[in-house]
């Protein structure tokens, strides 16, 4: 799993794949080590992410959800296309903040 971690507090995920059921399954083991293992705040960056299905919504639903449980958060780093068209309609950026900069996430993280 490649992480970055260009400020303090903050871990950066890049998902390098869509996120649909079939790619979700090898994913889901990596944000639950994250979860597990580190205490900083998470930026999945969609930059190449194309396409996502339910399967890949739940699993950032259910991501935020044990983050939020743990006072921590979730932004999501440069969605476009499909994926932010569908979770647009789903209102998933009510919940979980769309950025397209990663300065936003400071923002985001200290409010």
């Amino acid at each position: 799993m490649d992480i970055l971690r260009p400020y303090d507090g903050i871990i950066i995920l890049p998902i390098a794949t869509d996120l649909d059921s079939e790619h979700v399954a090898s994913l889901q083991s990596s944000l639950e080590l994250l979860v597990q293992d580190h205490k900083e705040n998470i930026v999945l960056d969609f930059s190449n992410v194309n396409f996502i299905d339910s399967t890949g919504i739940g699993a950032i639903v259910f991501l935020f959800k044990r983050l939020i449980s743990q006072r921590r958060t979730l932004s999501l780093l440069k969605v476009s296309g499909q994926p932010y068209k569908l979770m647009t309609m789903l209102r998933v950026e009510n919940a979980i903040p769309f950025i397209e900069d990663i300065s936003e996430s400071e923002t985001n993280h200290s409010a």
